[in-house]
């Protein structure tokens, strides 16, 4: 018959303290063939003496009843021992050690079994409760869900979906939304010290020249190390050239603007710094996808990029007005030219900045005491830009995906994984990927400041005039962003798979 140490009630239990002491060890059975019988047929035997009393026994009569079912039954172990395994033969020594409570001399190693499946309904097993089993198999399942989620290896396009806009929120959005809300309070303060200590317009001028010149030295510095490192060819070479010349056009129309190059002074670094630190962010965490670079796929890439700028544009200046460096120009006016937009901010500070009588300390009285930081539109101004970098990478890469010559089957799918950058992956993210959208921010910058202050000059309504400056940023946009892609399509060396 099976024997299960400590369970079958054929058997006296073990104490209590060797119960306690082993009851996180595994357990095993021992196959003792043809032996149930032997041992029915010695209980029977000494039993039957018992069954004839009918006057309580004496203490001697039961101890010797048991001295000799004991002896039966060390007889029975003896015999079936003599052909048992070595294992099977431990196993009955050491049960019968645990049994006699010398449990000091027992090799508890013999016990260690491998093979729970044997004691699988046992009584003796402790099961944890229902609950407990139940929650432990929803955490291993939503443990293998998020970790195929954040390797975007689900089959179906809705979890292929659902991982890209995943890994994209998780790296793009929080970067963005939360350099955006930085961004603006930057740009508020400066525009908030600029006015209190009443900077000339010369100042003004040259610290806006110099903001929108970052971009294009870093341009000209990466294209020339392109060259060094024989990597730069045709479509890199073009696209350097088109976003250098993007700038400059932006600068000469600025310049050409009055007041424009002065509002810059303010605006230009607020978009320097958050591009710089946009990059200084990413290049611990990089992008990799399968989409491949191809002309349609830019194309759609632009338009949809302009249409997002002209959506973001529009609502910001209906929900969010009073944030950045635009509030801080309207600070200690009238609360409707506040509220009015960026347009209504920038004729507000223009007409201050040209004609205001006032000495520059009453000025700044004014300003430091009225100005404060409007947090929730700098919030909602980072959830707008980091939701618009969310749809340019998805909606994006799967265009471009779609229209290159041959697809993945698996589909369009983002991965990324966290990594210590070395000097040519840095020198590659700051004079390639920030040069672009460091000299692109600059340009979107100037032709908004530039754009509003000229429409603004016409009697145009704030309506009319925000309308016009968020179109222009959207064919700025459409404009800059092949360039930014075609940048990165560098020759590179067999050993060298950096990007």
């Amino acid at each position: 018959m099976p024997i299960s140490v400590g369970s079958t009630p054929s058997f006296p239990t073990l104490p209590a303290a060797n119960a306690s002491q082993n009851s996180g060890r595994n357990q095993t059975t021992v196959e003792l063939e043809n032996s149930s019988q032997d041992i029915a047929n010695a209980i029977t035997e000494h039993s039957k003496p018992l069954d004839r009393h009918t006057a309580p026994f004496p203490n001697n009569i039961v101890i010797i009843e048991m001295e000799n079912f004991a002896k039966t039954l060390d007889n029975v172990i003896a015999e079936e021992s003599r052909n048992a395994p070595i294992h099977a033969e431990n196993m009955i020594q050491t049960t019968t050690l645990l049994m006699n409570g010398e449990t000091e001399s027992v090799d508890h190693t013999v016990i260690q079994i491998e093979d729970m499946s044997l004691f699988h309904g046992s009584m003796n097993q402790q099961e944890p409760s229902i609950a407990l089993q139940r929650a432990q198999t929803i955490v291993d399942s939503l443990g293998e869900m998020l970790g195929k989620l954040g390797r975007n290896e689900f089959e179906g396009d809705l979890g292929r979906l659902a991982s890209n806009l995943t890994i994209s929120g998780l790296r793009t959005g929080l970067i963005v939304g939360t350099l955006t809300t930085i961004r603006q309070l930057i740009g508020f303060a400066l525009e908030k010290c600029l006015q209190s200590n009443a900077a000339s317009p010369l100042t003004r001028n040259v610290i806006g020249g110099v903001s929108l010149m970052i971009g294009p030295a870093m341009n000209i510095i990466g294209a020339i190390r392109d060259e060094c490192n024989g990597t730069a060819n045709t479509q890199t070479r073009l696209s350097r050239m088109l976003t250098l010349g993007l700038v400059l056009a932006a600068v000469v129309l600025a310049l050409v603007t009055p007041g424009a190059l002065g509002a810059l002074a303010s605006f230009g670094p607020q978009m320097g710094l958050f591009t710089l630190a946009r990059d200084l962010t990413q290049v611990f965490v990089p992008f990799n996808d399968n989409a491949q670079t191809n002309l349609p796929g830019t194309a759609a890439n632009a338009g949809l990029y302009g249409a997002l700028q002209f959506l973001l544009g529009t609502i910001m200046d209906n929900t969010a007005p009073n944030s950045g460096a635009g509030y801080a120009m309207s600070a200690g006016s009238e609360p409707s030219t506040a509220d009015g937009g960026f347009a209504a901010q920038l004729m507000n500070w223009m007409h201050t900045f040209v004609n205001s009588n006032t000495t520059p300390e009453t000025r700044a009285a004014e300003i430091l005491e009225s100005l404060a930081p409007v947090l929730g539109h700098d919030i909602l101004r980072g959830v707008y830009n980091a939701g618009v970098e969310i749809t340019s990478d998805v909606a994006g890469g799967e265009m471009m995906h779609r229209f290159q010559s041959e697809r993945a089957p698996e589909g369009f799918r983002i991965t990324f994984a966290p990594r210590i950058p070395s000097a040519s992956q840095v020198a590659d993210q700051f004079l390639t990927t920030s040069a672009m959208r460091t000299s692109f921010g600059g340009a979107i910058m100037a032709a908004a400041i530039s754009a509003g202050t000229y429409f603004g000059s016409l009697g145009l309504s704030p309506s009319a005039v925000n309308h016009a400056v968020n179109a222009i940023v959207a064919a700025v946009a459409i404009a800059g962003l092949p360039g930014f892609f075609y940048a990165h399509q560098v020759n590179r060396p067999m050993d060298n798979t950096a990007m």
